[in-house]
């Protein structure tokens, strides 16, 4: 099964499970890092939108280092 866009507030609850914490906000965007700054880069979440569009989810994993079934079991489990 793909991966499809998700509620803005599922994808957050993701991201506090797998142990990122929100570092700041800048505008309209969350800058989110991993608690021990293991990221090269960090995860930017836009709050302009109620969804998380795919494209992003998949930049997303790929920077986190998830798979996309890793991925779809944690998101089943929340």
């Amino acid at each position: 099964m793909g991966i499809k866009s998700i509620p803005l507030k599922k994808f957050k609850k993701f991201l506090k499970r797998i142990g990122c914490i929100k570092v700041r906000i800048q505008s309209s965007h969350e800058i989110w890092d991993k608690t021990d700054g293991s990221l090269l880069r960090p995860i930017v979440v836009d709050n302009n939108y109620k969804d998380v569009p795919m494209l992003h989810i998949h930049t997303c994993l790929r920077t986190l280092g998830i798979s996309k079934e890793e991925f779809e079991k944690i998101i089943s489990g929340l």
